[in-house]
């Protein structure tokens, strides 16, 4: 058979081709810089393939395309000409040379659904001589940038770094170690809004006892995946992980610092005709009436949503991957009536773009954010859809002017829900005086009634108070920048959300400080059918003034 190989220049931070195997349109803030066309999924085993997705190299090799007995997928990335290569069927044994590291394949198996990644064990994580993390998973993903996972363990790794001189960050397997110095794992950022900064590149993902790392080793080594092949009939071929090497480059850092690996051997390799077993795979759970919003949930730009629920009321955190990353407050509502393949369940969310951890300040630390929607039963699978209303209540250079900005934004289980308390949520310190405090009116008789409270260090303005309308007196939760005169603004971010019997309603403009003028946007969401989401949601406006 013919071998093609095909160059590709996509990940503008330096790492190939996307290994990440959902397909997602990938159109957030981080992607605006890249110059590509598409993402090609590379799941580990056949078994781990969805249907949604093709797997390529699989079916490249099931119409005759790639010899069975090359089944390698071999990435080479040179970062002088920031271009490389994904060749499929082939390894160049020139740089299959030298000092090595075999990466076994070994399931993760502490979130259910992910078991596709290419994953190994790690025998210890270590950060200036220091061991943070032992017998847990390290999985090698194109698609990353960054250092992502476990979240106690970004966080300890961010700390050591900021309080140590420059400390080496060591991952010992059974193979051997891979060690990044500063100059490797401290990235000058080219494009966004963290341009023209360097920045550590590690960041929470909410990953139990997992390590996943891309460009930040693929750039520096010549990585081949191998694979498995099973003949299943004639022409017709299933695919098992056998794991990863990875080489040293000639021309790069030395990262692979110790090997006892076995040899690679360059060449064809056997067919086999016997079943591998593989682990089973775990889905989301199928069946309807979970009733909750609780949960973990991510979306399309990779951000992780992480939700409690107490009666209908909500409250987390959401872990940012775009714009500015951080963690951010989130507090909303949902109906009681949970989702079923007939009807959806309304949830409303706001979210309050100050980190509630300490990090480099910008104008999205002034802004907030509304969410509207339903949880919806789209086959066996719940999905959140959810229209996003942005409170840009200042200029972000480089970004974005001041406005509101509209999205759709669709959220789905990353696996199992897990129903863990969110973490960095700061306690209430007390209530504070706020130009937002006091009653307020609208022309149609809406009324609100609120009052503020601020959290540690006033980070975080949190709204309490009641919405009075035709339908009665309901509470609303939410959030305000209690930093807006502070920072010279002369509009105040406000996102609210509330809950009536049979739908919800999000809330978010700004205060016009000067003249005393409340201008929100009004997002209502009630039940609709799974095919119908597009009319689950209305947008009103309202003006209040000071009653």
């Amino acid at each position: 058979p013919h071998q093609h190989t095909h160059q590709f220049e996509i990940w503008g931070s330096g790492s190939p081709v996307s290994t990440g195997f959902s397909e997602y349109p990938y159109s957030g803030d981080q992607f605006r810089q890249l110059d590509w066309d598409a993402g090609i999924g590379l799941p580990s085993s056949s078994a781990y393939s969805e249907s949604r997705s093709s797997f390529l190299f699989q079916e490249l090799m099931n119409n005759g395309h790639i010899d069975p007995k090359q089944p390698y997928v071999a990435f080479d990335w040179n970062r002088d000409k920031q271009s490389g290569t994904c060749t499929m069927g082939s390894v160049d044994q020139s740089k299959a040379q030298g000092p090595h590291l075999f990466l076994p394949w070994a399931a993760y198996t502490k979130i259910p659904g992910v078991e596709y990644i290419w994953a190994t064990s790690l025998s210890s994580y270590s950060v200036g001589g220091e061991v943070l993390a032992t017998d847990i998973s390290f999985a090698l993903d194109s698609g990353s940038s960054q250092f992502k996972g476990d979240d106690t363990l970004m966080r300890q790794t961010l700390a050591r770094i900021a309080h140590k001189d420059h400390p080496d960050v060591v991952m010992k397997f059974a193979g051997g170690e891979i060690t990044l110095g500063p100059e490797l794992y401290n990235v000058h950022i080219e494009e966004g809004p963290q341009k023209g900064q360097t920045i550590p590149q590690f960041a929470p993902l909410g990953l139990s006892d997992l390590v996943l790392v891309g460009s930040l080793v693929m750039e520096h080594c010549y990585t081949v995946h191998e694979y498995q092949v099973v003949q299943c009939g004639a022409g017709t071929y299933s695919l098992a992980p056998v794991g990863i090497w990875l080489f040293n480059r000639p021309d790069g850092p030395k990262i692979i610092t110790h090997s006892s690996s076995p040899p690679f051997i360059a060449g064809p390799r056997s067919v086999s005709t016997n079943r591998v077993v593989l682990p089973a795979i775990t889905r989301t759970p199928s069946t309807p009436g979970f009733g909750s919003v609780a949960g973990l949930w991510t979306n399309e730009y990779g951000s992780l949503m992480s939700l409690v629920v107490e009666g209908n009321k909500v409250s987390g955190v959401y872990q940012s991957s775009t714009g500015s990353t951080g963690q951010y407050e989130v507090s909303g509502y949902q109906l009681g009536t949970a989702a079923t393949a007939t009807q959806g369940q309304p949830v409303a969310l706001a979210i309050d773009w100050h980190s509630v951890g300490k990090g480099t300040a910008d104008p999205s630390w002034n802004w907030s954010s509304s969410l509207c929607g339903q949880i919806s039963l789209q086959g066996k699978e719940e999905v959140l859809t959810l229209s996003h209303l942005l409170v840009a209540s200042s200029d972000f250079a480089g970004l974005a002017a001041q406005g509101t900005y509209v999205d759709k934004l669709v959220y789905r289980r990353p696996g199992r829900v897990q129903r863990a308390v969110p973490t960095g949520v700061a306690a209430i310190v007390s209530r504070v005086d706020n130009p937002l405090t006091g009653t307020w009116i609208a022309p149609d008789g809406t009324g609100l009634n609120l009052w503020i409270e601020a959290t540690k260090e006033g980070r975080v303005g949190r709204v309490q108070g009641f919405l009075i309308n035709a339908e009665g007196q309901t509470q609303v939760v939410g959030f305000t920048d209690i930093k807006a005169m502070a920072s010279g603004l002369v509009l105040q971010s406000l996102a609210l959300s509330t809950a009536h019997s049979s739908h919800v309603q999000s809330l978010c403009g700004t205060l016009q400080m000067q003249d005393q003028t409340l201008a929100l946007a009004v997002m209502t969401s009630a039940p609709t059918a799974p095919g119908q989401t597009y009319v689950q949601t209305r947008l009103t406006a309202l003006v209040f003034k000071r009653g």
